[in-house]
């Protein structure tokens, strides 16, 4: 993801490798959600992952480490909170393709999203297209319906192309790096 400093900067000569595919994406939206806490802008955290902890290693008293744990339960989405009034509550997911497939996003998770939405609360997909450097936002309500047609023999993915029809495009700077609650005013709150 290229942010747009005030100033040029140097291209690195040589690619860096990640390791943690999709980590530079969610350390730009925790970047994004502290700018929105303390701007006073909206409260929107990052989920924990429920674990059950079986085995935890000792080597000394202040260096305790888990050594074993499982997922308790799946996870829901990655991100809650509250913006305008409204319970907020999201999936990010990073593609380094033109399309995402849709089994990046579980059942589980499209349910909860719709949930969400069914009362009264902001529910959507966000992507971030790589390649392009391209981010979008996609109701839940719309992806859902993307994901059925790909059950019945459509796409098993979302495209860009179908990404920008259906999405709104969210903006990257340097702050926030990623304003997607611009997109989130666009999209649920035009009217307001």
């Amino acid at each position: 993801m290229k942010v747009k400093y005030p100033y040029p900067m140097a291209e690195p000569k040589k690619p860096i490798k990640y390791q943690n595919h999709g980590m530079l994406f969610e350390k730009a939206l925790n970047i994004t959600n502290e700018y929105y806490r303390i701007h006073n802008r909206a409260f929107i955290y990052k989920k924990p992952t429920p674990i059950q902890v079986v085995r935890v290693d000792y080597p000394s008293r202040n260096k305790a480490r888990i050594s074993e744990a499982y997922y308790r339960i799946p996870s829901t989405t990655d991100y809650n909170g509250i913006y305008r009034g409204k319970y907020i509550d999201f999936e990010a997911k990073e593609t380094n393709n033109l399309r995402l497939a849709f089994k990046h996003i579980y059942p589980h998770q499209i349910e909860h999203l719709k949930h969400i939405s069914e009362h009264g609360g902001i529910g959507f997909v966000i992507i971030y297209f790589k390649k392009v450097e391209e981010i979008f936002l996609i109701d839940i309500e719309v992806f859902e319906k993307l994901v059925q047609e790909g059950e019945k023999g459509g796409r098993k993915s979302i495209s860009l192309e179908k990404a920008k029809k259906f999405g709104v495009q969210v903006r990257q700077g340097y702050t926030p790096p990623i304003d997607y609650l611009k997109a989130v005013d666009e999209h649920y709150f035009k009217d307001k």
